[in-house]
């Protein structure tokens, strides 16, 4: 499947930024690589196999994790996070674009009504594929395994672990996103099936755009339910951190929680990650955290009058803040941040 020349630039770019975040250099190298490629129509699961194994996620997607949703932020401070390789690329794909979908979904509040109407297409959709599928046969020789036969006349069998909801169909799923022959199992058994109706016609869908394009996956609306889970709180927050400067403002205005615009998506902008640490996060990435023991705090960094340089006290030579220095310094750490966003503007355009 030639997916990358499907995709088309912005997806390849995205994908490469997601791994190759950390190493400028291996980021150009790569999309130059890419974009050379791509016309050939290279199959985007030997190219990501080709990515060396010390490279690792390291940006912040919703992930499922034992039916809650954690972030790739904690993983990597914990060290538990798996190679790139290890993941299946349509796995890869589905993190990145449903993250996307979630900024693309969050903003928009004023059509909250319009997306449960998706709710409910989606609801009717998979009821049809159902519907379709012929007549379900399932036969279970205890509690914890069935074989169930959901292809009509094909006579094709699948093993279904039931507790696991592990099947031998290899279809992706795990505790939250079950196959279609274990909503077989539970509509045989005259159980609530419908709840698993709209994950499995996501799953469907995302197996369709994987052999096609991934704005197919924009044209179908997905429900609420798939598009819009909420993304981690380091990242729902991650706008509105208070960076210091010197005219005492923060680095955001006060806006909406989901307002800012699309083309600061993370997932698109490295710099914007890389500068919206927070104390909290200790300086793993990014910029270090300022010492709070000696920093001015808030409004005081605008109204303290500058501090001579003197022997006994360590001011920095471009605020004349004391207990700043050149590499903790507000001001600096603002003019570093339009660098960086400028020189991946030119890399992004070249």
């Amino acid at each position: 499947m030639n997916v990358i020349k499907h995709f088309g630039a912005a997806a390849g770019k995205a994908f490469l930024t997601l791994v190759y975040m950390d190493d400028q250099a291996s980021y150009e190298r790569r999309l130059v690589e890419m974009e050379t490629r791509s016309s050939k129509g290279p199959d985007l699961v030997r190219y990501i196999r080709q990515i060396p194994v010390d490279r690792y996620v390291r940006f912040a997607i919703p992930l499922p994790r034992y039916d809650k949703t954690t972030s790739n932020i904690v993983e990597c401070n914990n060290g538990a996070l798996k190679p790139v390789r290890d993941y299946a690329p349509c796995h890869i794909i589905w993190q990145m674009w449903n993250y996307r979908l979630n900024l693309f979904y969050a903003r928009r509040e004023k059509t909250r009504q319009s997306l449960e109407d998706l709710t409910e297409f989606a609801t009717k959709r998979m009821k049809e594929i159902v519907q379709n599928c012929g007549s379900f046969v399932a036969m279970s020789a205890d509690e914890n395994e069935a074989l169930v036969q959901t292809d009509g006349g094909r006579k094709q069998w699948r093993l279904t672990k039931l507790p696991t909801r592990k099947c031998t169909c290899w279809e992706i799923q795990d505790c939250l996103w079950p196959c279609i022959h274990f909503v077989a199992w539970q509509k045989a058994r005259g159980e609530d099936y419908m709840r698993y109706v709209d994950w499995i016609y996501f799953t469907k869908t995302l197996v369709q755009c994987y052999s096609k394009t991934i704005p197919v996956i924009l044209q179908t609306e997905l429900p609420m339910s798939v598009a819009c889970r909420a993304p981690p709180a380091a990242i729902r927050n991650g706008r509105q951190r208070i960076v210091r400067i010197p005219n005492g403002g923060s680095a955001r205005s006060a806006e909406s929680e989901y307002s800012y615009p699309i083309q600061d998506d993370p997932a698109m902008n490295p710099a914007a990650v890389m500068t919206n640490v927070s104390q909290e996060d200790g300086g793993e990435r990014g910029n270090p955290p300022v010492p709070q023991s000696s920093a001015p705090q808030g409004k005081q960094l605008s109204q303290a009058p500058p501090v001579a340089r003197s022997k006994g006290r360590r001011c920095c030579g471009a605020c004349k803040e004391p207990g700043y220095t050149r590499r903790t310094c507000p001001a600096l750490r603002q003019y570093r941040r339009v660098e960086v966003q400028e020189g991946l503007d030119v890399v992004a355009d070249g």
